[in-house]
């Protein structure tokens, strides 16, 4: 009679003793999760840091380069950085 050595009396194959563990697959998605997640958050992070450096860049520009900027972005519908430009105009009391 021939049998494999990990070949049971049952018939069912089981791995050798020494064998080392498969990884925990709902362990290693959790993580693959967290990093996701991480991820997200960061680039949502660094969005609304780069929002705020055009915010300020358009706050710090002289009033003809504001009006010069709005007039560019003027046509309706007007585009968010063009809703920045007007709102600093009428900050500062400007108009095109």
């Amino acid at each position: 009679m021939y049998r494999l050595a990990n070949v049971f009396s049952d018939g069912l194959s089981r791995p050798a003793a020494n064998a080392p563990a498969a990884p925990a697959t709902n362990v290693v998605e959790v993580r693959m999760l967290k990093t996701r997640i991480k991820r997200l958050a960061d680039r949502g992070d660094r969005a609304v840091q780069r929002l705020a450096e055009i915010e300020a860049s358009i706050a710090n520009l002289s009033n003809e380069d504001l009006l010069d900027l709005a007039d560019i972005f003027k046509a309706e519908p007007r585009p968010p950085i063009g809703d920045m430009a007007f709102l600093e105009m009428a900050r500062r009391d400007i108009r095109l």
